[in-house]
């Protein structure tokens, strides 16, 4: 399993008005992303919303330890998403 996790570099920051984001893919395919919005959509229902996804985050990676396949988490900066 490789779990990739995206942020934005300074300029990416920079260039969109400091709003962040972060992303997180399994295997190459996104499952979830998080970003800076309005006051009003920075709630679970909105811009947070893929926060539910976390405990099938978990018991993926789990599953993948207790079968034994390699486990690689690797960090990358974009300048936009």
């Amino acid at each position: 399993m490789k779990i990739t996790t995206i942020s934005l570099t300074d300029q990416g920051l920079e260039d969109n008005d400091y709003r962040d984001a972060y992303k997180i893919t399994v295997d190459d395919w996104p499952v979830a992303t998080f970003c800076d919005g309005e006051g009003e959509d920075n709630t679970l229902g909105r811009n947070f919303s893929d926060v539910y996804s976390i405990p099938e985050l978990l018991k993926r990676a789990y599953e993948a330890g207790k079968n034994g396949e390699p486990f690689e988490i690797i960090s990358a900066e974009v300048d936009e998403m």
